[in-house]
């Protein structure tokens, strides 16, 4: 039986518990406003990775202003009533997107927000080489929106940048691009049309001058049909089955032949789809947002708008149906409009996928010269719902850009039982299995090297997850407007908690215990003496 001690001690109430914290880019007149309404506020200057508080503690508000703390500082104030006064919105890039991995013959289409663009200010993508290959002349404003783009030509790893000068010339920034081009797959694609009409007639020129092999059947009179064969053997297709559709990568379908399937064909096509990863996408016709069959269906909103504008370098306008589709839990947008409304999209049934589009008549793009459109139009398509190659291992990588010296987390779907996962130096990866899902691990590392790194397992070394590294010199516009969202977003929710009040305590002096128990003791020995 043990006996435990504890030294008595008592709370400790400060006069004057209000602090502010100062982060990069603070306004000092917010400073001063502060000052002025709490005279006595305690001033901590924020250094990243270091405690904060430092011993001192508060029960009333702490303010952080400025571009706010590391996201993996906010711990520190976990629980503590934070008001975040954001600073100065940065100048320059601070939104961007694009796509990092694409295969050959597609276009790297860089989208941007500029904040605070200067009249005369121009952005230019350069290749590897150095050479330019887009550019752009910013006007005045407070979001400009900007594109720029080039044809991807070669496979491999490369690094593009983005370069920001003045109307004078003068070098303001350049910042990297990383982006993985693959080969392109050559697809097996088959056809079948209830009548020949011009989409598909410019459709099936287009895939095969892009290398895949394509079989096309188009139904003539009733009974008879007229079969095409490009890059592939004459060998004809008949009513669906999952044999002959083992074939086959993608299955292109207009409404009217997806309507018309017969109930063996419908479920050799749905097997395929679920248990083989065959890829289907259906030309679309105004009856088939109306279906009811779960494989066809997508959810649709009716609106007046019968033109779109997919893509902002154009000024090429896309005739579609009245219809925009519902973003879904499973839907996967392929092409969105100017208000985020979705124009292609496709979901997953089993292993496979199915899509649409509400664009119609889009070979009226390569009637107009619009050749570049058009191709990307069908490449993003063709690209998304087309069946894949099964890997044993599946890479996920994390948030871009990855930055020297800070986290990289990542994700990896294996049949392995423990996979060893190891860098490019040889040091090996902790990773934590998924609790729900035995294939699914999750890993982090900080990676040490700028350039490109990669990640690989020692069982399966043809696999290999490639990441650029850069440091915290790039894409800093960027940088303090993520940032500045994550304190907002951070803070904002913590002012919907109760804070628990947190206040310091001081041990009792144990002299005065000892004279108040001597006096105790004292009184105890008296009091019966005196009655």
């Amino acid at each position: 039986m043990g006996i435990l001690a504890l030294q008595p001690a008592l709370p400790i109430h400060r006069k004057n518990p209000k602090v502010v914290i100062l982060t990069d880019d603070y306004k000092k007149s917010t400073l001063d406003s502060l000052k002025n309404q709490y005279r006595n506020i305690t001033t901590i200057t924020y250094q990243e990775n270091q405690t904060i508080l430092k011993g001192m503690y508060t029960s009333d508000t702490i303010f952080v202003i400025g571009n706010g703390l590391a996201s993996y500082d906010f711990w520190q104030l976990k629980d503590q009533n934070v008001t975040y006064i954001n600073g100065t919105a940065p100048s320059g890039i601070i939104k961007y997107t694009y796509n990092h991995k694409a295969t050959i013959g597609e276009q790297l289409v860089f989208k941007g927000i500029y904040n605070d663009a200067k009249k005369g200010t121009q952005l230019f993508l350069e290749e590897p080489s150095g050479d330019v290959i887009d550019s752009v002349t910013l006007q005045t404003d407070k979001n400009w929106k900007f594109q720029l783009s080039a044809t991807l030509k070669i496979a491999g790893n490369y690094t593009y940048k983005i370069t920001e000068k003045d109307s004078l010339g003068t070098l303001l920034a350049k910042d990297p691009i990383p982006i993985q081009v693959a080969k392109r797959k050559s697809l097996r694609i088959l056809i079948v049309n209830d009548f020949p009409t011009f989409e598909t007639k410019y459709l099936k020129n287009y895939l095969s001058e892009k290398g895949n092999k394509v079989l096309v059947k188009t139904k003539i009179t009733k009974g008879k049909y007229k079969f095409e064969y490009f890059n592939t053997d004459r060998i004809p297709i008949g009513a669906f089955t999952e044999k002959n559709l083992a074939r086959y990568d993608l299955v292109i379908l207009d409404a009217l032949t997806t309507k018309s399937l017969s109930k063996n064909s419908r479920v050799a096509l749905e097997t395929a789809i679920r248990t083989k990863g065959l890829g289907l996408f259906i030309q679309p016709d105004e009856s088939l947002f109306r279906t009811n069959n779960s494989l066809l269906a997508f959810d649709v909103n009716r609106e007046k708008t019968s033109e779109v504008h997919l893509y902002s370098e154009t000024s090429a306008k896309v005739s579609k149906y009245p219809f925009t589709i519902e973003q879904r839990l499973m839907l996967q947008p392929i092409h969105i409009d100017a208000n985020e409304s979705v124009i292609s999209g496709c979901k997953h049934i089993g292993k496979g996928k199915v899509g649409t589009t509400l664009l119609k008549e889009t070979y009226e793009l390569l009637l107009d010269g619009k050749s570049a459109t058009y191709q990307r139009i069908w490449s993003d398509i063709i690209n998304k719902i087309g069946k894949k190659d099964s890997k044993t291992i599946n890479w996920d990588g994390g948030a871009i850009p990855v930055r020297k010296d800070e986290p990289y987390e990542f994700t990896l779907r294996t049949s392995m039982p423990n996979p060893d996962v190891i860098t490019e130096n040889g040091y090996q990866i902790a990773m934590a299995r998924n609790i729900d899902i035995p294939n699914l691990w999750k890993g982090k590392t900080y990676p040490k090297t700028t350039g490109w790194n990669h990640i690989r397992t020692s069982q399966d070394t043809t696999t290999v997850l490639n990441y650029y590294v850069t440091d915290t010199t790039t894409w800093q516009s960027n940088s303090k407007y993520n940032r500045i969202q994550a304190n907002q977003g951070n803070f904002e929710s913590s002012l919907s908690k109760d804070p628990k009040t947190i206040s310091p305590v001081a041990p009792v002096n144990p002299i005065g215990l000892y004279v108040f128990l001597v006096c105790c003791l004292g009184y105890l020995w008296l009091a019966p003496k005196l009655s």
